[in-house]
């Protein structure tokens, strides 16, 4: 069998940059570095005839689940692109509902059946898509996918805007109407070095700089920051890398600083690969488009635990597909830019999915399938 992890280094380990939190009327890096839809979808379809993971296992209608699924899902996602906002959220999410199927069956689960959404909306009657609230239904699709991704679920009820900030693609672009506490930070190796004798070194991006006036108090500033870093449970047992703070940069178009943190290994030698690995691993196991990095999120629902990127693209489109179809007059008004303050980025949204969803599919799968 082909070593799927291959095709995937080749279309997502990129080099990936912060989106500004300045809004662009034109394409930023991030934007260009996505490869090229066509070739992701041949990259997917090139798997269909020898199936990864538990899909190629020689079960055969485990096999014609994976590729009727994917077949459906490319379908589905490509017609997206044919519609405007008003429908696309509905080919959208059934089209990444299909690529889950197709990731279950490639996955190390006897039972790779979804049955159901495994996931409900409340409180959607009301104009700010934001306040949506989400949970899983303890059964079905969702959290069976969940089980497969050893991702956390949604098993109490959070805000659609919280979740719409964990997406990647959402940097700089909010929800505004229905502001958000969960904030993501970005996670990266440092370059080995006199830094990454008996610890491991990484930067992270993204903390509020609410801390930079304590600047010229390192006390305060080292005070500061762990306060900020407590919404974060996962990254937890570190040190300050130089002095009692290590205050790395501040970006003030994104309102956000640097830090560098390091991680004692407990022995007096340099830290190898693994060690690095292992670290990041304890943050958010999963790698995002550069393998470089990482993104971690604050609390959610009332606990630390991380939620794979693709159940949160999962639950957002799974929420936007949902009023759109039973809140047809009132997603009107909500996708309407010159009424609805959240339009532009919903738009955006949308548009953003027709290429990450298919390249976070071909990541996922690769990632059970080892």
């Amino acid at each position: 069998m082909k070593t799927w992890s291959v095709v995937v280094r080749v279309l997502i380990s990129m080099v990936s940059h912060n989106e500004p939190m300045v809004r662009r009327p034109y394409p930023t890096w991030n934007d260009l570095t996505y490869p090229d839809l066509e070739d992701v979808w041949q990259a997917l379809r090139e798997t269909r005839s020898d199936p990864p993971g538990w899909a190629g296992s020689g079960n055969a209608a485990r096999r014609k689940t994976y590729n009727s699924a994917l077949e459906q899902a490319e379908q589905l996602l490509k017609a997206a692109a044919d519609v405007g906002p008003a429908s696309r959220p509905l080919l959208l999410f059934y089209g990444l509902s299909q690529a889950g199927r197709a990731i279950a069956a490639a996955g190390q689960q006897p039972d790779y059946r979804l049955n159901g959404h495994g996931i409900a909306i409340k409180q959607a009657d009301q104009p700010h898509v934001g306040r949506v609230l989400v949970a899983d239904k303890g059964a079905g699709a969702f959290t069976q996918v969940a089980s497969l991704l050893g991702s956390r679920s949604l098993p109490q009820e959070v805000e659609l805007a919280d979740l719409w900030n964990i997406i990647e693609e959402n940097d700089g672009w909010p929800l505004t109407s229905a502001p958000s506490s969960v904030r993501c930070l970005r996670v990266t190796r440092k370059p080995v070095g006199p830094d990454s004798f008996s610890q491991v070194a990484l930067d992270l991006d993204g903390l509020s700089d609410e801390v930079a006036p304590h600047r010229d108090d390192q006390d305060q500033l080292a005070a500061a920051i762990r306060q900020k870093l407590s919404a974060f449970p996962t990254v937890a047992g570190y040190e300050f890398l130089h002095g009692p703070a290590s205050f790395s940069g501040r970006d003030e178009k994104r309102g956000t600083v640097t830090v560098s943190l390091a991680w004692p290994l407990g022995r007096p030698e340099q830290a190898s690969d693994q060690d690095v690995e292992s670290v990041m691993n304890t943050l958010t196991p999963w790698i995002g488009r550069d393998p470089l990095q990482r993104r971690v999120h604050s609390v959610l629902g009332g606990d630390g635990a991380q939620l794979h990127p693709f159940l949160a693209w999962w639950s957002v489109l799974y929420s936007l597909s949902m009023l759109a179809r039973y809140q047809p007059g009132q997603w009107t008004t909500q996708i309407d830019v010159n009424h609805s303050v959240d339009a532009a980025a919903v738009e955006r949204l949308l548009r953003k999915a027709l290429i990450a969803v298919p390249e976070l599919t071909l990541a996922t799968i690769d990632e059970v399938s080892r």
